[in-house]
């Protein structure tokens, strides 16, 4: 019984151990620190369930990124081919242009030595054989093919000379002009039995309306054309 006195004096006397005393916190903080909590909780979840759902989506974005980049790379590896192809292509038909024109030079040269070599029993007598005109690289200039031959026998010289005259109108009226080709005489010098090229340039001022060029042999001792041959001036 003494001890059971002893205890409680111990527990409750004035001996006793010191007891803390808190204050009840208003329910309104407990509330709020409820919610708090709730947030929290809220917000890792959302973290947890945005960052599982969308990582399959990031990956589908990338993969379709890297499909987009491989179809533009491959695009314009197909451009640089269609471009490369069309340079070919554009080089091919010059190429096979130039053939053609070069067949075409070929076969006019084989009739122009046919003619030559087919002397007959004729007596041989000039022949202005073709006339050819192209532009030059400069306004008003034009370059100029000419070839001569003796048609029958090839048994004399042919001499003598070829004049350049221009035809057009100008103001209405008709027009004629001696050309003087460049670094040769009016008068362009002809000697030869069996054919003869002459080639050269003139130019025609811009105020004469030149539309044709006549070219014009005289044998030596002669004053008047015996042959003439008209060609059109190229546009």
């Amino acid at each position: 019984m003494r001890n059971w006195l002893r205890m409680l004096k111990r527990h409750f006397g004035i001996t006793a151990p010191h007891v803390a005393v808190r204050a009840a916190l208003p329910w309104y903080w407990e509330l709020a620190r409820l919610l708090l909590l709730l947030l929290v909780g809220y917000a890792v979840a959302y973290w947890q369930f945005v960052g599982r759902h969308t990582h399959p989506f990031d990956k589908l974005a990338e993969q379709k990124l890297e499909d987009v980049q491989s179809m533009q790379a491959k695009v314009v590896h197909l451009e640089s081919q269609l471009q490369v192809s069309a340079a070919a292509q554009g080089d091919l038909t010059k190429e096979m242009a130039s053939m053609q024109d070069e067949n075409m030079r070929m076969k006019e040269d084989v009739a122009f030595y046919k003619s030559i070599l087919n002397e007959g029993g004729t007596i041989g007598v000039p022949k202005i054989y073709s006339v050819k005109l192209s532009k030059g690289a400069h306004s008003g200039e034009y370059q100029y093919q000419i070839l001569l031959v003796q048609s029958g026998r090839h048994d004399k010289l042919i001499q003598g000379g070829l004049q350049l005259v221009l035809n057009g109108t100008q103001d209405g009226k008709p027009m004629v002009y001696r050309v003087e080709p460049e670094g040769q005489q009016k008068v362009i010098k002809v000697n030869f039995k069996y054919y003869q090229r002459i080639e050269g340039s003139f130019s025609v001022p811009s105020q004469e309306g030149a539309q044709t060029l006549q070219v014009q042999y005289v044998a030596t001792g002669g004053t008047q054309p015996t042959l003439t041959q008209t060609a059109d001036l190229p546009n």
